[in-house]
């Protein structure tokens, strides 16, 4: 009798399992597609065979299930940049390493600079305290610190590490925020867009590794 209880719950703690996954992976494809405003709590449980009760139930509401999903991408992407920044490996390397996960990562998980954009403009200040767990400062602090290092060195010339990064970060991640733009007005397939930015790739991290040679 024992046993056939536990299996019971065993099952339904299952299928409940499987229908907040479903209710996640919906809410990521709606939210990238029609934009947070433009998603609705009943789009959701349409589009993950759930229903209005289990989304209220498993996530309080549609703000609290987009943050679960914001705080999910961002803690992909973070967990893959900040390494490689820290690391010791050559500079040239590293920098090519920074460019190319972006490319990497972005087409698997575009939901990514799009949940930045929109946390930007609707609530910055909690956007701001989610990306200091990361200790941000210390990263920045550590690429300073290696790029002074380079400089006296002689391997690359002398800039502004922040500057440096801003550049990586708009020559790598605008690509990916246009791009919804340029299949939307000329129609293009997106697997043709996506072909362009495999090329796009070498040309953005020749022109950065190029601007910081001395």
């Amino acid at each position: 009798m024992f046993k056939q209880l536990f299996n019971f719950a065993k099952i339904y703690i299952m299928k409940e399992d499987k229908v907040k996954d479903r209710i996640l992976s919906a809410a990521r494809d709606l939210f990238v597609k029609n934009g947070y405003d433009g998603t609705s709590v009943r789009d959701i449980a349409d589009a993950s065979g759930a229903n209005v009760a289990h989304i209220k139930y498993y996530f309080q509401s549609k703000g609290h299930l987009f943050e679960i999903i914001f705080e999910e991408s961002l803690d992909t992407l973070i967990k893959q940049i900040f390494p490689i920044i820290e690391s010791d490996m050559p500079i040239f390397d590293l920098v090519e390493a920074w460019i190319t996960a972006y490319y990497d990562l972005l087409p698997k998980y575009p939901q990514i600079p799009i949940f930045v954009i929109n946390e930007m403009n609707h609530n910055p200040d909690k956007l701001a305290a989610l990306v200091k767990k990361y200790s941000p400062e210390r990263v920045i602090l550590t690429l300073d610190k290696r790029f002074k290092m380079e400089y006296k060195k002689g391997t690359i010339k002398k800039i502004p590490a922040v500057d440096f990064a801003l550049n990586v970060l708009s020559l790598s991640i605008f690509p990916f925020i246009f791009g919804r733009l340029v299949v939307k007005v000329s129609g293009v397939d997106p697997e043709f867009y996506r072909a362009i930015l495999k090329r796009h790739k070498k040309y953005v991290v020749r022109s950065i590794l190029d601007s910081l040679k001395p």
